[in-house]
């Protein structure tokens, strides 16, 4: 058998928290301080990475900034169990979670962001949302099994859900959230139910906006 000339791996290994550290310091840092708050070297002291690592892996802070609101702002969007009041449930849940936290204020600033300076977060109006279009899918697939009327409108059911959601997250003062996550439950149960008891109204159809082109 011959010996390998090769040495031992050359350079620092590799950092498996790395890329865990950098989103969350720049949704920390863009929540709580918004776009001009975000700069490599501030993310790069909230994640306790040197800067020129940054560097190497994102160009600039856009892009970086860019790349870790997708990877954080996030839903499950694998819920179509067939028991729709338990996805939208699911749902609705998920984001009152969102809300209450640091990702929230992301992406709080990001819905302003993303009219105020189009040339970093613009090109998201040119795709729907992948949350967006899964929980229409899940809208769509209870019809066709019979579990809403047809005339039932995809945008206005999540329309109630996540904008409701919001509303009661935001208008909740920080004093009190504590007492109303401890109230969540009876709060999604109400808010599920009194949505899906409105949807089964006889309703004059709402025709859906087309499709964003691609």
């Amino acid at each position: 058998m011959v010996a390998s000339s090769a040495g031992p791996p050359r350079g620092r290994p590799r950092d498996p928290g790395f890329e865990d550290r950098v989103y969350d310091a720049v949704v920390e840092v863009y929540g709580h301080g918004g776009l001009e708050a975000v700069t490599m070297g501030a993310v790069a002291r909230r994640a306790r990475v040197g800067k020129a690592s940054l560097y190497m892996r994102w160009p600039d802070k856009e892009r970086l900034l860019v790349e870790a609101l997708d990877a954080r702002i996030v839903l499950d969007t694998h819920i179509d169990t067939g028991d729709l009041r338990a996805d939208l449930r699911r749902l609705a849940e998920q984001m009152l979670e969102m809300l209450w936290s640091d990702t929230g204020l992301a992406f709080m600033r990001r819905i302003v962001d993303t009219s105020v300076h189009p040339e970093i977060f613009g090109f998201r109006h040119r795709e729907g949302s992948p949350t967006v279009l899964a929980a229409r899918r899940l809208v769509h697939n209870a019809i066709a099994r019979g579990d809403l009327p047809a005339g039932a409108s995809p945008t206005v059911l999540m329309d109630l859900v996540f904008g409701a959601t919001m509303m009661h997250a935001t208008v909740t003062p920080v004093t009190m959230r504590e007492k109303a996550r401890e109230r969540a439950d009876a709060y999604l149960d109400a808010l599920v139910d009194t949505i899906l008891a409105g949807v089964h109204r006889d309703i004059q159809p709402l025709p859906e906006a087309p499709t964003p082109p691609a």
